[in-house]
């Protein structure tokens, strides 16, 4: 469209729910986020009823439109239709039962969960004076990658194939790790499981270089995968993380990207998607 749009407006995971009269979709937002200490839902829902939308509900950046009856079921996306940026998902269907048994849950959580995760890296990437210019160039010289790291994220200590960056909070403590691992050859072809190897060297890089406040306390990630919680070995600490993999091609090794959160006196779904967003930048 030529016209300029205003500017969407709405929380990171706040969006505007139209017509879900008996709650169909509701459900579906609200279930719990995955991989975090304490039950938080992906959304929180605007819940408007059929023909009574307000104006500047037509403003918030995600906004989901429920239609019953129609022709037939259909999920539709548009983009900035009202503001920019936006996502306007219209789902139809002849019935409610039809909706419910043609509605895929997963598919429409991921669809509003890459939406925000889009958002809230572009909060950082559009917007140099968000970012850390200093760490980025850290990061990209001993690993040769690219991230985008927010400017809050100041503290940092280096060692050989690793780098720890952390806003260093006394509330909300958001941190990065980056490091190399050798990799061997996966038995098993396309496969995401970590190898007993390179288990043994991310427990020793973390023990070596994470540790609590005794030599007997260090941070621990007992099960390796996307999204997890980690641990603090002879301690009470924990929390959510994420992590990406990079495969390097001519070498075979591995970069190994975490985001964690420790936060034990507030809710954590914001500031580890916020990580996840900031790991989403990687080139």
């Amino acid at each position: 469209r030529n016209r300029k749009l205003p500017k969407s407006t709405g929380q990171p995971y706040e969006v505007v729910l139209k017509g879900d009269t008996d709650s169909i979709v509701t459900k579906i937002l609200t279930e719990e986020v995955p991989a975090l200490p304490q039950p938080e839902p992906l959304c929180r829902l605007i819940q408007v009823k059929k023909g009574k939308i307000h104006d500047s509900y037509l403003l918030v950046r995600t906004r989901i439109v429920v239609n019953i009856p129609a022709a037939e079921f259909s999920v539709r996306l548009s983009r900035n239709e009202n503001a920019s940026p936006q996502t306007v998902i219209r789902i139809s269907a002849r019935s409610l039962q039809q909706l419910r048994e043609k509605l895929n849950p997963e598919k429409l959580r991921q669809l509003v969960d890459e939406t925000e995760l889009e958002h809230l890296a572009s909060i950082i990437s559009t917007n140099p004076s968000k970012q850390n210019r200093e760490m980025q160039q850290l990061v990209k010289k001993n690993f040769g990658i690219s991230m985008i790291i927010p400017a809050e994220m100041q503290a940092s200590k280096k060692a050989k194939n690793f780098i720890w960056i952390s806003n260093n909070a006394s509330s909300g403590m958001k941190n990065l790790l980056v490091m190399k691992v050798k990799s061997e050859e996966r038995r098993v072809k396309n496969s995401d499981a970590f190898s007993p190897q390179e288990k043994q060297q991310i427990d020793s890089i973390l023990r070596t270089n994470m540790p609590g406040e005794t030599d007997s306390m260090y941070m621990i990630i007992p099960v390796l995968s996307e999204k997890g919680l980690w641990e603090m070995k002879g301690d009470a600490m924990g929390g959510p993380y994420v992590m990406r993999r990079i495969r390097l091609r001519k070498t075979g090794d591995e970069i190994i990207i975490i985001g964690f959160v420790y936060a034990p006196e507030m809710k954590k779904k914001i500031l580890i998607k916020q990580l996840e967003a900031a790991i989403s930048t990687i080139k």
